[in-house]
């Protein structure tokens, strides 16, 4: 099955975030997988009494590198530290809707990620809504 990575995102100014990242397809090492779906989450999603639902942010694709990689971000985007890996599997994507089964150890879960219209002039980005079932 493909991979699915929680990493926490350290930025140079010392503030960080989670990132998801999914692979649609690959090995379970990582091997043979093409660009990742990836989330910016401000929560942990990995840990087995984690639900509801939470306002994530949709990032454009990832390398498959970072399902594996551990060190400093290009460019000085800071730096990414792995906190918890396992198996996934989507489901179903289209422009406005993710779904993946992803099991980080405890079982396999199905997320459920879709766009959302929220009335915020500050928010530069549609933000999406992922929960589990």
């Amino acid at each position: 099955m493909p991979r699915t990575v929680l990493l926490k995102h350290t930025l140079p100014d010392g503030t960080w975030h989670y990132d998801w990242l999914i692979a649609r397809d690959g090995d379970e090492d990582g091997t043979g997988a093409g660009p990742t779906i990836a989330f910016r989450v401000d929560e942990r999603i990995d840990a087995p009494g984690s639900h509801g639902e939470i306002v994530v942010d949709r990032l454009t694709d990832h390398r498959p590198l970072y399902l594996t990689y551990t060190g400093p971000v290009s460019d000085g985007r800071g730096s990414v530290e792995r906190l918890a890996e396992g198996t996934c599997r989507v489901i179903l994507e289209g422009s406005n809707l993710v779904e993946v089964e992803a099991d980080f150890g405890w079982g396999p879960r199905v997320w459920t990620c879709t766009q959302v219209e929220i009335d915020d002039p500050a928010r530069v980005v549609r933000p999406w809504r992922i929960a589990a079932a």
